[in-house]
């Protein structure tokens, strides 16, 4: 079975699903990139926020660099890192991982923006979070819309100009699956509004 690695905008209504199936021809220029495999295995959930010293540093680089890189394109302030939100992701990741088989969480009642991300491997959190950066290309700035048929809603919590900071945090499944999240205060993707 091929990896696949699955994105779900929690601030939206409808899901984002990406595909990313490993080919060996060469993917239309449209086409979502592939992503191979780090590495199988089951594991216990990996909370970011709850590991120490250097290792907390390295957690949160991994997931602030692709976010404040996509931001920076766009114009608009890096987040910071927020241990409270990172904790608040682990908690949520640890019980999907517990309860709900590494499923998505539904985050409606949430006073945060969220993002979520299930890979059918241990999938990095930068490779997630270009996952939903990549989300960016259907998106159209000059009128506030998504392509057709496409979803932009992580692409644009992650860019959204008044969210100030993130925290995210990661589970492995016992099938090797990895379920990540990001929590974002303030929240984004504000029905009308143009995130920058």
């Amino acid at each position: 079975m091929a990896p696949s690695l699955r994105c779900h905008p929690t601030t939206m209504a409808a899901a984002c699903f990406l595909l990313l199936t490993l080919l060996l021809a060469p993917a239309p220029a449209d086409a979502a990139r592939a992503l191979t495999p780090r590495g199988a295995g089951a594991g216990a959930a990996t909370k970011a926020a709850q590991q120490g010293g250097n290792a907390t540093a390295t957690a949160a680089d991994a997931y602030l660099a692709p976010h404040n890189q996509a931001r920076a394109a766009v114009g608009v302030p890096p987040l910071s890192w927020s241990g409270d939100l990172a904790t608040a992701a682990g908690k949520i990741v640890a019980q999907q991982q517990r309860q709900g088989g590494c499923a998505f969480a539904d985050m409606g009642a949430s006073q945060y923006g969220a993002n979520q991300g299930w890979a059918s491997y241990r999938a990095s959190p930068g490779e997630v979070v270009a996952s939903w950066v990549a989300q960016g290309r259907y998106y159209a700035h000059a009128n506030n819309t998504c392509a057709a048929g496409r979803q932009c809603g992580t692409y644009t919590q992650v860019v959204w100009r008044r969210t100030a900071e993130v925290g995210c945090a990661q589970a492995t499944c016992a099938t090797g699956a990895t379920l990540t999240i990001c929590l974002y205060n303030p929240h984004g993707n504000v029905q009308g509004q143009s995130p920058y």
